[in-house]
């Protein structure tokens, strides 16, 4: 009787195990479940990721940056032809033209308004058109689509981004830019200011003569497997940065982070 009860516990435990696996791996935002591939985090703690934007127009040419992107990919080497999706987010207070008045001008109410939608995000629902370009050792490279949703100023929009992605597998080379596989992204987008309600003062006619109607964006970016803020963290149940970011259970197992080990009064 007894041992027809271990077994239907036993049973019980593995089943729910299964479960809660298989439910981890469907989630499109859990960092360890491989069915929906790597997560790669683009936090880049000493800022070398950017964004150009270039502003084409009669009376003046503009060109700007920012080097504060954030985000993920999640995308799988072994399985490209899954795609995968993501998050790219820049704050429109990180824009940077160079010149500061211009800068303030640019955040505000008359143009791209950060009081009230601080951030830049396109939203990456697919990852599409994927064409391996070339392969050599542990590097892919491929011509990718990323299929989502510009938002900024308070609207979204449908987007199509061409550009390319290299997927490389730790060594000792990579290591010097940042530990962790990584994935390089180069790409490049057109966005018409039209379609945000970026009309700049009323009556001015400033979009067409000294600002472009179309504003070309470059991104040009490296993310990681090993996020720089997890080991940060103060609630981080992943650990110490050096241990796998998807092992919630990894390390040592009186880790005051690790929520599956056991106390001392628990040990009964």
């Amino acid at each position: 009787m007894m041992k027809a009860m271990k077994n239907m516990i036993l049973g019980l435990v593995l089943t729910g195990a299964m479960m809660t696996t298989a439910a981890a791996q469907k989630d499109p935002g859990n960092p360890c479940g491989h069915k929906n591939g790597m997560m790669f985090h683009i936090d880049d703690p000493m800022s070398r990721n950017s964004v150009t934007f270039k502003s084409t127009a009669p009376l003046e040419d503009i060109v700007g940056t920012s080097n504060e992107i954030t985000g993920y990919i999640q995308f799988n080497p072994s399985h490209p032809e899954n795609g995968g999706h993501g998050e790219f987010t820049v704050p429109v207070a990180s824009l940077n033209t160079g010149i500061p008045l211009r800068d303030e001008h640019l955040r505000s109410a008359d143009w791209l308004n950060a009081g009230a939608y601080p951030d830049i995000k396109l939203t990456v629902k697919n990852i599409k058109n994927i064409k391996e370009v070339k392969s050599s050792g542990d590097a892919q490279t491929y011509d990718i689509t990323f299929m989502g949703n510009l938002s900024f100023n308070g609207k979204t929009r449908y987007t199509e981004v061409k550009g390319r992605m290299t997927y490389l597998q730790e060594s000792e080379a990579t290591k010097q830019r940042m530990p962790g596989d990584l994935v390089a992204v180069r790409a490049e987008l057109n966005i018409p200011l039209a379609e945000f309600d970026v009309i700049g003062p009323e009556g001015m006619g400033i979009i067409g003569s000294k600002v472009g109607k179309t504003i070309d964006v470059e991104i040009s970016l490296m993310a990681s497997t090993r996020a720089s803020s997890l080991a940060a963290e103060a609630g981080n149940p992943c650990g110490d940065k050096a241990m796998n970011p998807c092992n919630p259970c990894g390390g040592k197992s009186m880790d005051a982070h690790n929520p599956c080990g056991m106390k001392k009064s628990d040990s009964r």
